[in-house]
């Protein structure tokens, strides 16, 4: 219960961050900042990097998320990297998404992207899981941080998340 309201204050101080802060450019590379996200019940090993790289197209997206020493209930993962390419035009886009674990085969997802003021919402769905996801992601004032609010239902449970990269030099 503490964690919730902890995570339901860290969520309205970001709303109020996001509608004050400028649109700007969410390109370039992000680095997850461990200590000062809230990644809800996820357990990353200590050597845990997560890089996240994003670029503008002409009327697309393209978010490339780079894992290492990466883990799922203290089951080491191989390192990985997964991109995501989708239009910027609100309207819902089929895609085929990596199997969520290896070996697992690709999975279908249905994917929209599109702009809330300063935010970036990814909404997907994704066939056969019973899997729905949100992410938001925006920028801190200073421009120096992106932050990506997670909000992710399924089968297997609810989960909410606030991850905060740091702008790699």
């Amino acid at each position: 219960m503490r964690h919730q309201a902890y995570f339901i204050l860290m969520l309205a101080g970001a709303t109020v961050v996001a509608a004050q802060a400028n649109k700007g450019s969410l390109d370039g590379t992000w680095r997850l900042n461990v200590a000062r996200s809230f990644l809800g019940g996820d357990h990353p090993f200590s050597e845990y990097r997560l890089t996240k790289k994003i670029e503008h197209g002409a009327g697309t997206i393209s978010i490339t998320d780079t894992a290492v020493h990466n883990s799922v209930v203290n089951i080491p993962l191989p390192d990985s990297t997964r991109t995501l390419t989708v239009a910027l035009d609100g309207k819902e886009h089929e895609l085929e998404m990596p199997g969520g674990f290896p070996g697992a085969p690709p999975a279908r997802a249905r994917v929209t992207a599109n702009w809330h003021g300063c935010t970036l919402e990814l909404r997907q769905v994704t066939s056969g899981f019973a899997a729905y996801a949100v992410h938001r992601l925006f920028l801190s004032d200073d421009g120096s941080q992106l932050i990506d609010q997670v909000e992710e239902h399924s089968t297997f449970g609810d989960s909410d998340q606030m991850l905060i990269f740091d702008k790699a030099p």
